[in-house]
């Protein structure tokens, strides 16, 4: 398992907390994400330590001055390269915060939590990838006319006979999404190992329905990409937006490869074959 430490100290500490990365109720961050809330140099982690002296600094400035001397602050993410998930805290990040300050502790936790908050919603914009089984003599009657049908997909992931499937904050950036569509191709045929290693290959892929396993026949595969305008803002709830868009990509396919066999169905028996 691939994992990247980051330790920021700046004195000796004598207490600490220990937190998850699922705050109010959200997912929490993947292990695979933690390269991205440390950040290249350190940057992020760095930015978790000077924005809880910014707010101790405030603190210490007010009416609410806390009497104690300047504390030292360090703060980790785990895991730590090599190092075993967590019982209490399974299959996410988790951060340990070390000062002699309960008060820097308790603002270095609202600090890595605005930081990771903020992780998390630039990734709600980042493009995904789904990998569908799909014949590619088909790819017309799911692209349609002039893209009506991949809009179609975009539009019914929003509403479904007039209900709203999504959370109404959503519904602006939702509107921005746009599919693209890959016929993936490969020059050995015989099984389905280098599609999956081509899923395998990036966080943002993934199959939908049933996945193919190593030793299954190839068969024809696509890939739909979805992406959204840099500007606009992000997903409140991009996990309900994009389980709603892969159920609806699915039916969608489902429809299609379903209307194909019976129209050959229809064709066999008039022409009295079996």
């Amino acid at each position: 398992m691939a994992s990247t430490q980051s330790t920021v100290e700046t004195a000796r500490v004598n207490k600490s907390i220990t937190f998850g990365t699922s705050f109010d109720g959200a997912r929490p961050v993947e292990v695979s994400d933690i390269g991205g809330i440390i950040g290249s140099a350190a940057v992020g982690a760095k930015g978790c330590i000077a924005g809880s002296w910014t707010m101790y600094d405030k603190v210490q400035s007010s009416n609410n001055r806390v009497e104690e001397k300047k504390p030292s602050l360090k703060i980790v993410f785990h895991p730590l390269r090599g190092e075993s998930d967590s019982t209490e805290f399974p299959e996410q990040v988790w951060v340990q915060v070390f000062s002699e300050s309960d008060t820097m502790l308790k603002l270095a936790q609202l600090s890595v939590k605005k930081h990771i908050n903020g992780f998390l919603a630039r990734k709600s914009l980042s493009p995904q990838e789904f990998y569908i089984e799909f014949p590619h003599h088909l790819l017309g009657k799911l692209i349609g006319k002039k893209a009506s049908g991949l809009n179609r997909l975009l539009v019914d992931a929003i509403h479904q006979n007039k209900h709203t499937m999504i959370d109404v904050a959503d519904i602006p950036t939702a509107q921005t999404a746009r599919l693209r569509i890959n016929e993936l191709k490969f020059d050995d045929k015989g099984d389905s190992k280098k599609l999956i290693a081509q899923v395998e290959a990036r966080s943002n892929r993934c199959f939908l329905g049933w996945p193919p396993s190593d030793d299954d026949a190839y068969e024809e595969h696509i890939s739909i990409t979805v992406s959204f305008k840099r500007e606009c803002e992000p997903f409140n709830d991009i996990q309900l937006y994009s389980e709603r868009l892969k159920s609806v990509i699915c039916d969608r396919v489902q429809n299609i490869k379903d209307q194909d066999e019976e129209d050959m169905d229809e064709i066999n028996e008039c022409l009295g074959h079996d």
